[in-house]
Formats: C-alpha cells, structure tokens, sequence
C-alpha cells in the first residue's frame, strides 16, 4: 500500500517578498498503484478549493511492481489529475534506468526523473536518485576511494 504525505513549500524564499507557496503530495511504494493514488488525490481535490489543489505528485521508492510493469491493468489509459514525477528502486528500475537515463516522460503526466541529478518541477528545485542502495557495492567503492586518496 502507498503512503501519503502532502506538503507545502515556497519556491523562492518565505518570508516577506517570497515566493509563492507550492503544494505537493508525497508518495512513497506506488508498486504500479498510479489509479489508487489518482483516485485518492481526486477524493482530496473534491474537498479543497482549486487554489488549494496539488501541483505536482511525487512518488519514491518502489515505482513499479514486482513484475517490473510500471502499470496495473487498471490504470492503463489513466491521465493523472496533476503531474506525477518519479524515482523507481523496485523490480523495474534497472530497465528503467538502463533505458531513460536522464529520465523523461513514460506518459501524458507522467515523468520518470531519471537515475540522478537535480530538476526543478513546479517552481522548486528538486534533486533526486533513483536506484537502490547495496551495501556491498558502496563499500567497494569507499574502499577504492580510500585507496586512491592515500597513494
């Protein structure tokens, strides 16, 4: 099941003379869940006042299923009712990864950030990494580093 948070944040500063406030909603392990969490921001968007609305979803963690789809049968044709941005470390993100490295728009509002780097979606800048952590290889590689730093 995903979770959900929302948030609000300023794109340029709060404060006096700041930015205009932003909302967005968090997700965390959609698993190819897009229509649940469509039908759950529309369920909040009958509640609130259209100046009150999301502005961009974003979902981390595991994107895609188990059996690498991104999508679930119901949700194949689905348009989300505000933009979607997302990172994948669930079965699908090697392919994904492998595929749009530098991410791009899988379909109409739906936008795969890429394997890593920083964008700016809805007025804030965002960074992001897609993937998921393997202990075995970050020792590897801080083991490299060590050895390259003392020679």
């Amino acid at each position: 099941s995903s979770h959900f948070g929302s948030s609000t944040s300023c794109s340029s500063g709060c404060g006096e003379g700041g930015g205009a406030m932003v909302r967005v909603l968090l997700c965390g392990d959609a698993r190819a869940g897009l229509l649940k969490i469509n039908e759950q921001v529309v369920r909040m968007h009958a509640k609130l006042e259209p100046k009150q609305h999301f502005e961009a979803i974003f979902c981390v963690g595991e994107f895609s299923a188990s059996d690498c789809s991104l999508w679930s049968d119901g949700d194949a044709d689905m348009r989300p009712s505000c933009p979607v941005h997302f990172i994948d470390s669930g079965s699908g993100a090697a392919r994904l990864i492998k595929e749009n490295p530098k991410g791009q728009e899988v379909r109409p509002g739906v936008h795969f950030l890429g394997q890593f780097g920083v964008t700016h979606v809805a007025g804030l800048v965002v960074a992001y990494l897609s993937g998921r952590y393997r202990a075995d290889l970050f020792s590897a590689a801080a083991d490299e580093a060590a050895l390259s730093a003392s020679a």
